[in-house]
């Protein structure tokens, strides 16, 4: 459970805004990353299969929000984040 808390938690929290959140898009990375990062560190070296699962489907995560976090130009987040203020109440 501990492996996808944060992901509950922005997710519950982006949805019960009502504002704009995309601005905010940079800090969830960053948590996201930093919480993957304190779950591989430890798993690396451990030999239990399940242990070992986890390890890497937690990588695989990694590697896949990297490559979303990639496309998060600082032109395409204000380009976001300009439509989001036009249209607040729609979660693009």
């Amino acid at each position: 459970m501990g492996v996808v808390r944060p992901f509950r938690y922005w997710t519950l929290w982006m949805s019960k805004r009502h504002m704009v959140t995309l601005h905010h898009v940079v800090t969830v990375y960053n948590d996201m990353f930093y919480h993957m990062d304190g779950i591989m560190r430890p798993l690396a070296k451990k030999k239990t299969h399940w242990k070992e699962d986890l390890y890497f489907a937690v990588k695989f995560a990694r590697q896949k929000l990297s490559k979303y976090y990639a496309e998060v130009t600082p032109t395409r987040r204000l380009f976001l984040i300009s439509a989001q203020i036009r249209d607040p109440f729609r979660k693009l």
